[in-house]
């Protein structure tokens, strides 16, 4: 059996959005997931999960002295964002293939030709026992880092004030994420500015509750300043269990994400008390997500690159 090792900074325990990929992706690959590389022997793949956001520079070093050493074989770096560092480059220089899930363009001039662009599949896994609610309480969810300092912050302001007013029988929860050990600063003041019994705004809970509280939600709802794209976890997350989201498009936004998701832009088009037409909508989105999105797939086209770039 071939050993392969899954790298990223931080473990799930400590809420991080690589660390979730990453243990997943060791999941798929009967592969082991670490944080760091003391006690090891040989390796025979080596996936490494980087967001240099995360890594200092003595780390960094660190990462390249493994890679460099004679017990590893195949070094697959996965790149979750790009942020032009020279660290970046020689991670990239040292590796067999990188693998783009940022969705930025400019990775490809560094690369030198050993670049593929794939999507990040949801780091949520299957709810256990499916939340039931009253089909007379739609419900909205969201999740994820809501600091005010954010461009898509205002967004969510005016799509929430929007709500209260125009469809006041919805009920909302805010997952306000937060990494261990910072404040609920956030939290707070979220809650302060959106005052209604109809929201519920929570900190940090488990990604196995997150998964139920999905599967009973009518409705996504993510924005971003440059558009829904393909990395985007939480959304993978929705389409997986069959829900929409109401989102944002830009430049980068596939074309066929358009058919099963709600443009914020299009909002006053749209008729939220139409629970049929975003049920619809939503098993377009898991339809497209088990055939083009879900880790099967993932792990196909990754070992299809693999063995095309590695001998």
């Amino acid at each position: 059996m071939i050993k392969r090792l899954v790298y990223s900074k931080h473990s799930p325990k400590e809420r991080c959005g690589v660390a979730y990929f990453a243990d997943l992706l060791s999941k798929y690959l009967s592969a082991k997931h670490v944080n760091g590389f003391h006690g090891f022997g040989k390796c025979e793949e080596l996936f490494i999960n980087m967001d240099i956001f995360e890594l200092d520079e003595s780390e960094v070093s660190s990462l390249l002295k493994f890679i460099n050493s004679r017990f590893v074989g195949k070094k697959i770096l996965l790149m979750h964002d790009y942020r032009f560092t020279y660290l970046e480059e020689e991670m990239v220089k040292n590796c067999d293939l990188v693998i783009n899930l940022s969705g930025e363009q400019a990775l490809k001039d560094i690369a030198n030709g050993k670049m593929i662009e794939l999507f990040t599949p949801s780091s949520i896994e299957k709810p256990q026992f499916y939340l039931k609610k009253g089909k007379n309480r739609p419900l909205s969810l969201t999740f994820g880092f809501f600091t005010p300092r954010k461009k898509s912050f205002k967004l969510y302001i005016e799509f929430y004030e929007n709500m209260l007013k125009k469809y006041p029988e919805w009920y909302h929860i805010i997952v306000a994420s937060t990494h261990v050990g910072d404040s609920i600063e956030e939290k707070e003041f979220i809650t302060r500015l959106l005052n209604s019994r109809s929201i519920l705004v929570s900190d940090f809970i488990p990604n196995t509750l997150l998964a139920e509280l999905i599967s009973a939600a009518n409705l996504g709802v993510f924005f971003y300043p440059t558009g829904i794209m393909q990395n985007n976890m939480g959304p993978m997350a929705f389409f997986s269990q069959g829900k929409t989201v109401i989102t944002t498009y830009g430049d980068l936004t596939p074309s066929s994400f358009k058919l099963f998701t709600i443009n914020f832009d299009d909002l006053r088009k749209f008729d939220l008390y139409d629970l049929k037409i975003i049920d619809r909508l939503g098993r377009n989105a898991k339809s497209f997500y088990q055939s083009n999105l879900s880790w099967e797939v993932f792990i196909k086209k990754m070992y299809s690159h693999i063995n095309k770039f590695i001998k």
